[in-house]
């Protein structure tokens, strides 16, 4: 696998900055919210043209070939510019299961359509709650493999995708991961309401639906266990940078502001309040850059150990960038809380990027379960 230098991802930051910068600008994301499909379809064709869905899939597969790392630059970007877009769904997680996959499963051939866009993919990995815990899922397939019932909830452009990569317990407890036809007979999809409008959950009933052995991804079991450890982690990262991105761009909102704003003859970023709150916003940005940059490095390197380092991401990145976005809000005053104003918008998306796959808290928890055994060992 190689990997871009320091050089060409600035490079690639600034291509990414600059078009991003042009077509999703806050207006034209509070207008593409607004009307179906949820996303600028003009700019989706440019992302892909770039070659933005192809930076982490390996040569073989007819990818760029480089890693996580670079596409850490891509995810920061669209979470700077509040881009509404099927990119972390589809682009990120869908084409991670595929590559993931064994090689031998008929199911990668959804691949190649999903790495040229010409496909949108989705994950349903979670209960209906929303949890993320194996033992907990809620879509049910028979121990023969053959039938899928159940709910998922939490997933990313549902309604947009051709193809579902659905996670599902049998009766013996052990999972089973396939890939499906979103239109196939036995699928329904619900729009779940959230806080964030930039992003776009669904709930995915499946009744009786059928499920050919060529359409497993792996073999159930610990294999697919492992397969939905690694999916669930490219998540947790991608939405860490995301955040990053959303908590970066409020920081420079927020310092700007305060420059620019006047009270009693004195800039407001001259008054200590005002000071310590844009001061704390740059320890949390820089920390989770920090964060985020050596999460995505461990997707890369040490796949193995990328669930502990999503979880150490998502315990602090998620709630930090939260915090940030609601200190920005702050420097705004009374203005930061019109709807006109859009500093919630930052805020909203950072709020649910903390949430979006496994509270910190459950994260937290899976830390505490993976790494007190082996002290106590030791």
């Amino acid at each position: 696998m190689a990997s871009l230098s320091t050089e060409e991802r600035d490079e690639l930051r600034a291509t990414a900055r600059s078009l991003l910068g042009r077509d999703s600008s806050s207006e034209r994301v509070r207008a593409v919210v607004a009307e179906s499909p949820g996303y600028d379809r003009e700019l989706w064709a440019q992302m892909v043209a770039l070659g933005w869905t192809t930076i982490h899939v390996p040569e073989a597969l007819d990818g760029a070939g480089y890693g996580y790392a670079d596409l850490a630059v891509i995810l920061s970007e669209l979470g700077r510019a509040l881009t509404p877009s099927p990119f972390l769904a589809s682009a990120v997680l869908a084409s991670g299961a595929l590559i993931t996959a064994d090689p031998a499963s008929r199911a990668r051939e959804w691949l190649a359509p999903l790495v040229a866009g010409e496909l949108l993919g989705a994950v349903a990995l979670a209960a209906a709650d929303g949890s993320y815990d194996l033992r907990r899922l809620t879509t049910i397939v028979s121990n023969d493999g053959g039938r899928l019932s159940g709910a998922s909830g939490f997933v990313l452009d549902a309604d947009l995708a051709g193809v579902l990569i659905v996670a599902a317990r049998r009766a013996d407890g052990t999972v089973a991961v396939c890939a499906l036809d979103s239109a196939a007979t036995g699928v329904r999809i619900e729009r779940t309401p959230t806080v964030d409008e930039t992003r776009r959950l669904f709930m995915v009933f499946f009744d009786d639906v059928p499920v050919r052995a060529d359409q497993l991804l792996c073999e159930p079991g610990a294999p697919a266990a492992e397969l939905l450890e690694r999916v669930l982690a490219m998540g947790v990262i991608a939405a860490a940078c995301d955040a990053a991105g959303v908590a970066e761009r409020a920081l420079e909102r927020a310092a700007e502001y305060a420059r620019e704003r006047t009270q009693f003859g004195k800039p407001i970023g001259s008054f200590q309040a005002v000071k310590h709150h844009c001061a704390n916003m740059a320890i949390a940005v820089e920390a989770s850059r920090a964060a985020t940059r050596g999460a995505a490095e461990a997707l890369d390197v040490d796949p193995a150990q990328s669930s502990e380092a999503a979880s150490i991401t998502a315990s602090y990145v998620g709630p930090v960038c939260a915090e940030t976005c609601a200190l920005g809000l702050l420097v705004y005053g009374g203005i930061g809380f019109t709807w006109e104003q859009d500093s919630h918008l930052y805020l909203k998306r950072a709020k649910l990027d903390e949430v979006l796959f496994g509270t910190p808290a459950w994260h937290r928890q899976r830390l505490a379960d993976a790494v007190f055994p082996r002290l106590v060992a030791s």
